[in-house]
């Protein structure tokens, strides 16, 4: 059985992780969504501990694909906003650019960049519609605009590759 994951990732001193699950019969499923204190570092941390995400998968294969879970053949795909120098900002803060760099070092060509304009194409009504809209609570965070913005990279790299049944259960 080939399983389908995804680990969109939004870059910061506070980095949003959303991890969703797909098949070729299935639609993308949000299984993991988390903010990431301590920017580089925390991030980094945060991979050591979970392995590259690889604890979070083998936990959602064995947990809810239990029948399954020895002939599971699953994928990971990672999808990262890339840094963008926005006019007007004299001090950027250049911490997304730093875990970038930590991005490539652990995943390597499997990325795929999405700018900031791509979470134009989800957007914050698209996961309030569909109960993805998380709050600060539901991360133990002062807000959740970082795993929000996570969630949308993971919708629209489902619309970027055209992905029939996600896009037939959420936007049909």
């Amino acid at each position: 059985m080939n399983i389908n994951y995804v680990m969109a990732i939004d870059p910061g001193k506070a980095t949003g992780v959303c991890i969703g699950r797909y098949s070729i019969q299935d639609p993308l499923q949000v299984i993991f969504t988390e903010i990431v204190s301590g920017g580089t570092y925390g991030f980094a941390e945060w991979l050591f501990k979970t392995q590259d995400g690889k604890t979070i998968i083998e936990n959602d294969c064995s947990y809810n694909l239990p029948e399954e879970y020895e002939e599971i053949d699953y994928h990971l795909d990672v999808v990262c906003e890339n840094f963008k120098l926005r006019g007007g900002n004299f001090i950027p803060d250049l911490e997304p650019l730093r875990i970038e760099g930590v991005v490539m070092d652990h995943f390597g060509n499997i990325v795929n960049w999405h700018s900031p304009a791509d979470k134009s194409m989800v957007g914050d009504d698209f996961l309030k519609k569909h109960g993805l809209w998380l709050t600060g609570k539901d991360v133990d965070h002062e807000d959740a605009r970082d795993a929000n913005d996570a969630t949308i990279h993971l919708f629209a790299h489902a619309m970027r590759i055209r992905h029939i049944p996600t896009l037939e259960a959420y936007w049909r």
